[in-house]
């Protein structure tokens, strides 16, 4: 088989695969649908919330692609009356991300105004769940919007978080075939390493608050005897 031919079957192959892994997460990490797993729904006056995951933005402030897709995934994926909840701080620049997506939202997107709410203190995907959880707890169901491999593992941290909102999540459309090109894999990537990344600076920060605790707890059991002393 000729070089070129044999770059192209490989090429070929790659993309299959990550269009494959991507519709794997986009399916993952739901509640079941089994009558006693299914999904729940919280209270009856509650909104649809689309909880939209910041990204980092250009160093000049500007809405970069992945912002946008984050951002139109959000809008396809909403039903009628949602309640969209940018989160996101200002990681890079001035403006925090939440701001920059909400405003591309309501300016190119046709989301009404009074249908957004913004988190400006978020940094990372933890934070955009806890932070966002003043509109999640009170909301009647629940969505997730951002790429299909970093929405994946946003649900499983809220299922961390609190299984009982993560029971009312319903599925978002973070998942069109060839939607993304070669682009997709190079995601689902990063995806994976800043999860990793992500796990292993939670592994440290748990084994620092180990090590301090007996520390903490002989200093104090030391200041009760001296003042046990001193008395």
């Amino acid at each position: 088989m000729p070089r070129v031919s044999w770059v192209a079957a490989a090429g070929t192959a790659l993309l299959a695969f990550g269009e494959a892994q991507a519709w794997r997460a986009s399916r993952a990490d739901y509640p079941r649908t089994s009558p006693t797993t299914g999904p729940t729904t919280g209270p009856a006056g509650g909104a649809d919330v689309v909880l939209v995951l910041g990204f980092r933005s250009r160093e000049d402030g500007r809405l970069n692609a992945l912002q946008a897709w984050r951002t139109r995934i959000a809008v396809r994926s909403a039903p009628p009356g949602a309640l969209f909840v940018f989160s996101g701080g200002a990681v890079r620049g001035s403006e925090p991300e939440a701001v920059v997506m909400a405003r591309y939202a309501t300016a190119r997107l046709g989301v009404a105004p009074d249908a957004v709410a913004i988190e400006s203190a978020a940094a990372s995907t933890r934070e955009n769940l806890a932070l966002s959880l003043p509109w999640l707890r009170p909301a009647r169901t629940i969505r997730i919007a951002s790429n299909t491999a970093h929405a994946r593992r946003a649900r499983s941290y809220l299922r961390e978080l609190d299984p009982e909102l993560w029971g009312r999540l319903r599925p978002t459309r973070d998942f069109r075939l060839l939607e993304l090109g070669p682009l997709r894999l190079a995601l689902t990537f990063y995806d994976f390493v800043a999860g990793r990344s992500a796990g292993r600076a939670m592994a440290v920060a748990a084994a620092e608050r180990a090590v301090a605790a007996p520390a903490r707890d002989t200093a104090r059991e030391t200041g009760q005897r001296s003042g046990a002393t001193e008395a």
